[in-house]
């Protein structure tokens, strides 16, 4: 008798459970407003933009690195990057082999039409020269400006738009 009440209540709340199991993804009843729009291949054209790349450490040059790479994913992106701040001392020619994988991705970028500029106050501030930094590209070399903020004002009037990537800190567990 015991087993048979047993059985009983096992069948009763799987009968109460099963129906909250079985909601999927695709039930908008648990998303206020329904499912978004998937658009995450989307390709914009012919974007202008100039990023303004805060190097503030090597894990923000490393954030700027893959937003590079999907920023030039859209066809026929013209993207001009300034580099400012303590961390553009990794593109110095004496840092190459510390920073090498990094370094060869920004040649890489540079090759494929990016064009990188290195605020000439932030390389001064380093204890570096124009001539201590890295070329990055024969064909599109890297440049050693006056300052980020005389050229992130040149390239808007050229019809640039300032993207600033700002690496957010991990939500705590």
């Amino acid at each position: 008798m015991k087993t048979i009440l047993k059985k009983l209540v096992l069948i009763a709340s799987l009968c109460t459970l099963l129906p909250m199991m079985s909601a999927s993804a695709d039930d908008d009843s648990f998303a206020p407003g329904g499912t978004a729009i998937d658009r995450h291949t989307e390709r914009f054209h012919n974007l202008k933009i100039i990023m303004d790349l805060k190097a503030k450490d090597i894990d923000t040059v490393k954030y700027a690195t893959m937003v590079v790479s999907r920023i030039i994913e859209h066809p026929g992106t013209n993207l001009v990057v300034i580099v400012e701040g303590p961390f553009v001392s990794v593109f110095a020619k004496k840092n190459y082999l510390d920073h090498q994988g990094i370094v060869d991705q920004w040649a890489e970028f540079a090759k494929n039409g990016v064009h990188v500029e290195f605020c000439g106050n932030s390389v001064q501030s380093a204890g570096l020269t124009p001539s201590d930094m890295e070329g990055l590209s024969g064909k599109n070399p890297a440049v050693v400006n006056s300052g980020a903020y005389p050229s992130i004002a040149h390239y808007e009037t050229l019809g640039y738009k300032l993207v600033v990537p700002i690496l957010m800190p991990s939500p705590a567990k």
